[in-house]
């Protein structure tokens, strides 16, 4: 008996898988897994971003960009008259467990979420957190001139014009601890409240 040959079909599949393996290769699209492999000197961090949104109010409890600075709730609307912003620092305000950016800020729909290292650099040479008016402007020009949101807009300058935006491994740390710390302190904080660094880094 004659050895039977492949059929046109089974020929036709294998061209099919042939040309589809590629344009894979050729189309240069890589798919979005939602995960973030993130190189560091502290060791490697992988981060899920996918499951952290899950977890998340929105996009803007992470990516601060997307608040808008000047338009803030009012304080009496959740703690009556007796409380004004003008009687707490900044700092304050963010330590309260409760608190997100989201709880005083409006968010922009209007913007895209940026990478972090857009605008933090690898290290950050002054510990001064805003760059004095005076460098950039005569000695009559202040602050308060324009709002947060009028600055922002200025074409050409972007947070780095009047900020000294903090190094890439401190806002790190602050914004996963803020929040590791509160969910799932027992898996994040050693038993003396230090952090346990490999619970996210890589080694």
């Amino acid at each position: 008996a004659k050895p039977s040959r492949p059929g046109p079909l089974l020929a036709l599949t294998v061209v099919a898988a042939l040309a589809a393996i590629v344009a894979m290769w050729t189309s240069g699209e890589s798919v979005d897994t939602g995960r973030f492999y993130l190189r560091n000197s502290g060791g490697a961090v992988l981060f899920e971003h996918a499951r952290h949104v899950d977890m998340s109010d929105g996009c803007a409890t992470c990516h601060h960009t997307l608040l808008l600075a000047d338009e803030r709730q009012d304080c009496a609307d959740c703690h009556g008259d007796e409380v004004a912003a003008e009687d707490f620092e900044h700092a304050d305000f963010i330590a309260v467990d409760a608190h997100t950016c989201q709880t005083c800020h409006q968010v922009d729909d209007s913007k895209q979420a940026r990478s972090c290292r857009d605008c933090h650099p690898g290290a950050q040479e002054s510990d001064q957190a805003i760059v004095a008016c005076g460098e950039c402007h005569d000695d009559d020009y202040t602050g308060d001139a324009l709002g947060h949101d009028e600055m922002r807009e200025i074409h050409g300058q972007g947070c780095e014009g009047c900020h000294n935006t903090r190094p890439i491994s401190t806002v790190y740390h602050e914004q996963c601890n803020r929040c590791h710390f509160n969910e799932k302190r027992d898996m994040f904080a050693a038993a003396d409240g230090s952090t346990r660094c490999e619970r996210c880094h890589l080694k």
